[in-house]
């Protein structure tokens, strides 16, 4: 249970009207509804990364190794969850935390060092980390979007831990 209490369904009905949350709203919006501005602000940048041109399977995988990382149960959980109806793996953490030695593609594989590093020590990405992606057909704006699914993912993952998910 989150450590502040979140906003019901009916008064995000009434919200509902002025921004594109969803009906019924998760439990993490319903946190973030507390103060109506920053959540209006926050729904752009949620579809955005929804919207970007990363495959469903592969913004779903870097969205649960990023939170599977950052230690964020909430995420990892239910973004596991999805991760699994699309690509049909039961073992999905066990996957994503040996990727390297895994059956995953090199491409992925790119991708996750990439997101490994990002996380772990932004400092420790290099412009060879880049061109690698570049490798595998990256063009700029791809890899602007999945350096914003990897940071996006974070912020979440520090929004839902700070508030007790």
């Amino acid at each position: 249970m989150p450590w502040i209490k979140p906003m019901k369904q009916s008064a995000m009905k009434e919200m509902q009207t002025k921004n594109q949350s969803p009906d019924p709203a998760p439990l993490f919006n319903r946190l973030l509804a507390n103060d109506p501005e920053l959540y209006d602000a926050f729904l752009p940048l949620q579809e955005a990364i929804k919207g970007t041109s990363l495959s469903e399977e592969l913004r779903e995988t870097v969205i649960t190794f990023v939170s599977m990382k950052n230690g964020c149960e909430y995420c990892t959980k239910s973004h596991k969850e999805l991760l699994e109806n699309l690509i049909g793996r039961e073992d999905t953490l066990q996957w994503l935390e040996n990727y390297e030695e895994s059956d995953m593609e090199e491409e992925w594989k790119a991708v996750l060092n990439y997101a490994d590093k990002l996380i772990a020590k932004p400092v420790k990405v290099t412009k060879g980390d880049v061109q690698r992606l570049k490798d595998f057909g990256y063009d700029e704006k791809a890899i602007v979007q999945l350096n914003q699914t990897i940071a996006y993912t974070s912020y979440t993952n520090q929004l839902s831990m700070g508030l007790g998910l």
